[in-house]
């Protein structure tokens, strides 16, 4: 098949010439990849009357380079009679605002710059020059920085992306998928066309530059077809990953709630779920809050599961301005903290174990035990059930919330820090501060529940007194 042909399958397997007239945003650097994409599309358009619209994002990196780069590209569009927008954005600010990366930043506001063309023209789409070449260093890539299985999909054909703030969402079509960077520079160079060549793509400082420029020579020295091995492996695991996800469709709708601002998991349906789904129901929650253009890399995801099976409380960074949180009853995908899920108990005098006390929507039991029952610095695996030494505790013990200028020894520490700068160090989120239990003494805090004892309230070899005590909600 021809380039064109080729081209014409990959739009029709996209769907995109099944919508007459329809209006395609094309991303065009000025590159051979994008240059060539633009004729070929302009070739596709006059048969399947589509309407294109030319995009170019200067990235303000290298001063006069990136403004005959510019030129460049309006006068091609002039000279093929296609609309043009022109921007030139502030990565460094982007960067620094959002504490990306120089690759991470400059994709953020290419993407969001196109999202605003595609809304602008009121396009279906963007169309994007990624060829097979770069999806062999996508693969890559994502296997360097610990990816799962939906990593090694590489880029999909089509795929959707939304903007950190989650106000602008614009779907992606890659054409060039199975063309490679060698056939996009023979097309332009059959049609006596001169692409401009970005000088940053040859910087070793970006990770995806040094995969092109030293890692794929080496690894070809072990297999000259090592980049149709992995776009071949991309293909194959993509088709796998529909398969996974054809069986989580079959459960989402008991498990999982889409919310306005995220989405909410059922803890125990969640929970009942084979692992292996549970890992692509985190990716589909994370997708639909963040974009499916945007994957979760091996570490998140097993945080995320390890959290599941723990208390309610915990909350685990995934980037892009998203937050996973948990609850008793739910697990959360979401750009803000749900409610608190803790009762607030304001203040509460605990009785002489053994006993258990009902309260604001707490259970609380308390009962003594032999120092022979416990082992020295025994936890246990439930946050809410602390051992605490009985001699170290002293007679009277009260429940409360925090109060300002409190100090707490965590487990472990010499000496004190301020509460509210434990909070923040364990991640809870500060909506949820106000209402977090502390078992207090006249010593001071023994428990913040849920998450530490205090080390001067740890059982040691010298105890003789323990005291078990157990936080539940009361349902």
């Amino acid at each position: 098949m021809s380039l064109l042909d080729r081209v014409e399958e990959a739009l029709k397997a996209t769907g995109m010439l099944r919508l007459p007239g329809a209006t395609l945003v094309v991303a065009v650097s000025g590159g051979p990849d994008s240059l060539a994409l633009l004729h070929l599309l302009c070739s596709l358009a006059q048969q399947h009357t589509l309407q294109l619209h030319a995009a170019h994002l200067d990235h303000g990196l290298r001063a006069q380079e990136s403004d005959e780069d510019a030129g460049y590209v309006q006068e091609t569009c002039r000279r093929l009679g296609i609309p043009v927008t022109l921007e030139r954005a502030d990565v460094a600010a982007l960067r620094t605002k959002h504490e990306l990366s120089w690759e991470a930043a400059a994709r953020q506001a290419r993407y969001d710059f196109l999202a605003r063309v595609v809304r602008t023209v009121g396009a279906s789409a963007v169309v994007l020059g990624h060829t097979a070449d770069d999806q062999a260093e996508t693969v890559l890539l994502h296997l360097l920085r610990g990816t799962g299985i939906r990593g090694l999909r590489g880029m999909l054909p089509m795929s959707r992306w939304r903007s950190l703030d989650g106000a602008s969402e614009v779907a992606l079509v890659r054409p060039l998928l199975d063309v490679t960077r060698r056939e996009t520079e023979s097309y332009c160079a059959s049609l006596d066309l001169a692409p401009r060549y970005d000088s940053s793509n040859q910087e070793q400082r970006f990770t995806r530059n040094r995969i092109r420029h030293s890692l794929m020579p080496q690894l070809r020295r072990y297999n000259p077809a090592v980049a149709q091995a992995l776009t071949r492996l991309a293909s194959t695991v993509a088709q796998d990953v529909a398969y996974i996800d054809q069986q989580v469709q079959v459960a989402w709708p008991s498990i999982a709630t889409r919310e306005p601002w995220g989405v909410r998991l059922d803890r125990h349906a969640f929970n009942e779920l084979h692992p292996g789904l549970q890992a692509h129901a985190l990716q589909r929650a994370y997708a639909e809050v963040a974009g499916e253009a945007q994957d979760l890399n091996l570490a998140q995801i097993e945080g995320m599961s390890q959290l599941s099976e723990q208390g309610a409380g915990r909350s685990l960074s995934l980037g892009h301005g998203l937050r996973f949180f948990t609850t008793y009853q739910e697990l959360v995908v979401s750009r803000k903290a749900p409610d608190s899920p803790w009762p607030r108990l304001e203040s509460l005098d605990l009785p002489d174990p053994p006993a258990e006390v009902c309260a604001k929507g707490w259970r609380i039991s308390l009962r003594r035990l032999a120092a022979s029952e416990v082992a020295p610095g025994q936890l246990g695996d439930d946050p809410f059930r602390a051992y605490l030494s009985g001699d170290a505790l002293g007679d009277k013990l009260m429940v409360r919330i925090r109060k300002p200028g409190d100090l707490f020894q965590p487990l472990g520490m010499v000496g004190t820090k301020k509460l509210k700068d434990f909070m923040i160090d364990s991640h809870i989120p500060q909506a949820w501060r106000d209402g977090v239990p502390l078992v207090v003494t006249e010593k001071g805090i023994a428990w913040v529940v849920g998450w530490r004892i205090a080390h001067w309230a740890r059982v040691t070899t010298e105890t003789r007194d323990v005291l078990e005590l157990t936080f539940a909600r009361d349902e």
